[in-house]
């Protein structure tokens, strides 16, 4: 057990090292100079030359990356050439708002897409399972930017049920400080009893969730369906069936534990899909949050943000999938020997 967990952490140092290397070497190779982001228009050549020594452009690459290794070893991401903020506060200000969305979206994707899929199995070849099977098809077959887009001109456009974009109402602070303050909202104002702000802030968080979550669902759900129906075709699925028990009671007493860790395989890697997703949703429903950073990041050749951005990813997804090694050695002991 010991050395089990011992090795998914020499692993997660070393993914986390080799990430960190091709984003540095990559970001140094794309086009256009960063200093000039910082200087601003028409520099004196001596501003640029202060900047570059200022952030060791003027060194050797590999001096640059090992101060790099160091800095980012103490978690020192340095300072963003766009908003002259360090890295570090400028990815916390943005971290809860990116982590709550994509947390929000994959419940709903579990909630919704686990039950489905076990049903689906159960009606095999029925309405129900069709239905299932192309609702999954839908999720994994429409671009994530453009069935948000459809849902704001539904939801807001039409029906006007739902705000468009925005974490909750008004352009700045909230109004007033809450009790309890996490960074997550939903949960704050709920601990809070802030009901008004609860509301408003679900109602934000709904849409752009859903988008998310879609095509997460079919994933989810197919892969559900397709893992219990090779444990309903399995001999002790038929052992229980002898002694006179029907499809759902196996199921809800057993057979599901089965679904277990290919569902939370797919669940880890497609919570890092999700990270990705964000990119084009945040921008879509102008949420303040990571993606949105990152766009804004890249398009202004912001390096230090860009490699903090990337980093962190990385590291939320190589953490994510530890916990879901250690998830397999407690479903299937097994895994320990």
């Amino acid at each position: 057990m010991y050395k089990y967990i011992f090795n998914r952490i020499a692993l997660m140092g070393l993914i986390m090292l080799i990430v960190c290397s091709i984003t540095f070497f990559i970001v140094r190779w794309l086009p256009g100079d960063p200093v000039f982001l910082w200087v601003g228009d028409h520099p004196t050549k001596e501003q640029i030359e202060k900047a570059r020594k200022d952030f060791g452009f003027n060194e050797p690459i590999y001096k640059q990356y090992l101060s790099f290794l160091k800095k980012t070893a103490k978690l020192d991401l340095g300072v963003s050439l766009r908003t002259r903020q360090p890295v570090t506060i400028e990815i916390l200000n943005r971290f809860f708002a990116t982590f709550e969305l994509v947390f929000f979206s994959m419940l709903i994707a579990i909630i919704l897409g686990f039950p489905m899929g076990l049903v689906s199995a159960l009606k095999q070849e029925k309405r129900f399972d069709y239905f299932a099977r192309g609702l999954g098809y839908i999720g994994l077959s429409l671009p994530v930017f453009w069935f948000g887009m459809i849902l704001q001109l539904i939801f807001f456009g039409i029906l006007y049920w739902l705000p468009l974009q925005g974490r909750y109402s008004g352009m700045g602070s909230l109004d007033a400080p809450l009790i309890y303050n996490s960074g997550f909202l939903l949960i704050d104002s709920f601990l809070s009893m802030d009901v008004d702000l609860f509301m408003d802030v679900l109602k934000h968080i709904t849409l752009p969730a859903f988008t998310m979550a879609f095509g997460v669902l079919g994933i989810v759900l197919r892969t559900t369906r397709s893992t219990m129906i090779e444990t309903i075709n399995t001999p002790f699925f038929s052992t229980f069936k002898s002694f006179g028990f029907n499809d759902g009671e196996i199921i809800r007493k057993s057979a599901y534990k089965n679904t277990f860790i290919p569902v939370s395989t797919v669940v880890g890697l497609s919570f890092g899909l999700m990270l990705g997703g964000t990119f084009l949703v945040e921008s879509i429903f102008d949420w303040p949050g990571l993606g949105q950073f990152s766009v804004l990041s890249i398009l202004t050749r912001d390096f230090p943000a860009i490699i903090g951005v990337t980093i962190l990813y990385s590291a939320i997804y190589v953490i994510i999938n530890f916990f879901i090694d250690l998830f397999y050695v407690i479903v299937d002991p097994r895994i320990r020997h």
